[in-house]
């Protein structure tokens, strides 16, 4: 008896592991065929403002190729939407073939059992894979905060360098000077972005000083680098424990940037109080607002950024909610239970 089970568990491994190796190959195929799908998007909308400069331009000064350079925004545009429904599509398929995959890794992990006989967890095993992709999406947004920086600037200066050693060996020495003086200033900014973008991946001043000068700070850059008013007020805070500041930082940073991306530059309004052993956050901007279903009708899902803040409170205990509708405006609100003495 003890012999047919074995054997009827090796089969059903055997099984379960043929599936997992398929499904894992159609997992990779997607991934890559996404990759190249963003840089298409990506490429598309950088083409998509330049044809909508020229267009402008020529629409507001009367010339002649206005008619043309409009039918040429416009024919981008339509490529642009075209590829960004289909990237969006394609991302929300991986999501669901990423879930099957940890789905019958799951069934594959409570069929074998610990080392010990027992049973594997299956809820430990979710955890398990929450983090790994939590961890997958973060490095996805860094690649794409790198490619969109300083990725861009190095290419920019290779540019650079490269029309300066033309106009170097064409003794063309005024125009040089004027080239490598915009090379300065773009590189200076480029730095100034780099040195924000590490601040931001490790604020040292959240394990220095806490909370409060942590976001004081980050809200400095913030206005350095987006032409958008937000004002900042906070109560006399305790220290609190890490993993509790770590999120609440993200969450007023992963809001920011949310806003900066469709409140267009309208103003913020970010609170914290105490209340009763109640801690408040509350980001609040003055943009168009949205309508959450159909923001996730038309994806499928919840925005992943307000699923990713949504979690983090989450693990802390805390409450999160969010509140907007078209025309007026964003508000993000986390209730955390605090011991104030």
């Amino acid at each position: 008896m003890s012999r047919d089970r074995s054997a009827l568990l090796e089969s059903a491994h055997g099984i379960i592991n043929e599936q997992i190796a398929r499904l894992r190959e159609l997992h990779q195929s997607t991934q890559e065929r996404l990759g190249k799908l963003e840089i298409a998007v990506r490429t598309s909308e950088r083409q998509l403002d330049e044809l909508l400069v020229q267009s402008r331009f020529a629409a507001e000064r009367g010339l002649p190729n206005a008619e043309a350079a409009a039918a040429r925004e416009q024919q981008a545009r339509n490529e642009h939407d075209q590829l960004a429904a289909e990237y969006t599509e394609l991302r929300r398929t991986l999501r669901q073939l990423d879930q099957l995959v940890r789905q019958i890794e799951m069934s594959s992990a409570t069929l074998s059992g610990t080392a010990e006989g027992e049973p594997a967890d299956p809820w430990v095993q979710a955890l398990c894979a929450q983090v790994i992709m939590g961890r997958e999406e973060e490095r996805n947004r860094l690649a794409r905060e790198v490619h969109d920086g300083p990725a861009q600037v190095l290419a920019n200066t290779l540019m650079g360098l490269e029309r300066s050693q033309t106009l170097l060996a064409d003794g063309r020495h005024e125009r040089l000077g004027s080239l490598l003086a915009q090379m300065s200033e773009v590189t200076r900014e480029g730095l100034y972005e780099v040195r924000g973008f590490i601040a931001d991946l490790r604020p040292a001043r959240l394990e220095e000083q806490g909370l409060v000068e942590a976001l004081q700070e980050y809200l400095r850059r913030y206005r350095n680098r987006v032409n958008a008013a937000v004002s900042f007020e906070a109560d006399p805070l305790p220290r609190l424990p890490a993993e509790a500041e770590i999120v609440l930082y993200r969450v007023v940073q992963e809001s920011l940037q949310n806003a900066r991306k469709h409140a267009r530059n309208a103003p913020i309004h970010i609170t914290i109080s105490v209340r009763k052993n109640m801690l408040n956050l509350t980001i609040h901007d003055e943009g168009p607002g949205f309508d959450p279903r159909e923001v996730a009708r038309r994806a499928g899902r919840e925005s992943w950024g307000l699923t990713s803040m949504r979690e983090r409170a989450e693990l802390i205990g805390a409450r999160f909610v969010v509140t907007t509708r078209p025309g007026h405006g964003t508000k993000v609100a986390l209730r955390l239970p605090v011991l104030v003495v």
